[in-house]
């Protein structure tokens, strides 16, 4: 179980994922067009907006069993944790790719720290880092929830290419905006991106489980299945 005092630091951090993160959607709507003054509409078609409202998502649920969790005692389920790990591994990928990738062939401060990139590439990713490997450790992360981590990943890498390569931007499609496709190699990129993913989501499960272990919060006959 849940120490009371890591789910009052857990449910702040959680708290600051969902205001932080629907504090910058409004503002898209408000005149912010940020650095690289894109229109609010294409916001949502960028995977730095989606994988911060999937983990923004997922941390309202935890905060919602986190805040039940302090008045009645009663522990936060299974799901709740399952859904952070998804939501966490979505910004993870967010964080990974600006920083190995675009940032280096951009300007890589701009592309970090600049405007609302400093949440949404960075400090966003790394409170989620912290409040699911840190705090969060009441159950184990099994292997089967590698798909669900990795899902939304998936579908957006399926949705990019038909948009950029299969119709393209002067049909109606996406430009490459990303530069995935450079060169045509989008069938390299295409896996590139769901293995770092996949290596992620091993990473913070890896965290997550250790430090549960080291907690005591693991179940007698627990398996790592």
């Amino acid at each position: 179980m849940m120490s009371r005092k890591n789910a009052v630091i857990s449910l702040v951090m959680n708290t600051v994922i969902v205001l932080s993160t629907i504090g910058i959607i409004i503002s898209y709507f408000s005149g912010n067009d940020g650095q690289y003054h894109i229109p609010p509409s294409f916001r949502f078609f960028l995977f730095t907006t989606d994988s911060n409202i999937i983990c923004m998502m997922t941390a309202a649920v935890m905060c919602f069993f986190e805040i039940r969790f302090l008045k009645t005692g009663k522990d936060i389920p299974l799901l709740a944790v399952a859904l952070k790990f998804a939501g966490t591994t979505a910004v993870a990928l967010t964080f990974g790719v600006v920083v190995l990738f675009l940032g280096p062939s951009t300007d890589f401060v701009t592309m970090v720290f600049g405007g609302t990139s400093v949440y949404m590439h960075f400090a966003g990713p790394i409170i989620a880092f912290v409040s699911f490997c840190f705090l969060e450790n009441i159950h184990r992360i099994s292997k089967k929830m590698f798909i669900p981590a990795v899902v939304p990943t998936f579908i957006y890498g399926i949705v990019y290419v038909i948009m950029v390569v299969f119709i393209g931007s002067e049909n109606g499609g996406w430009i490459d905006f990303y530069g995935f496709n450079t060169g045509g190699f989008w069938y390299i990129s295409f896996p590139a991106i769901n293995l770092l993913s996949l290596g992620l989501a091993a990473v913070l499960r890896l965290i997550h489980n250790k430090n549960l272990a080291s907690a005591g919060n693991l179940p007698e006959g627990d398996k790592d299945r």
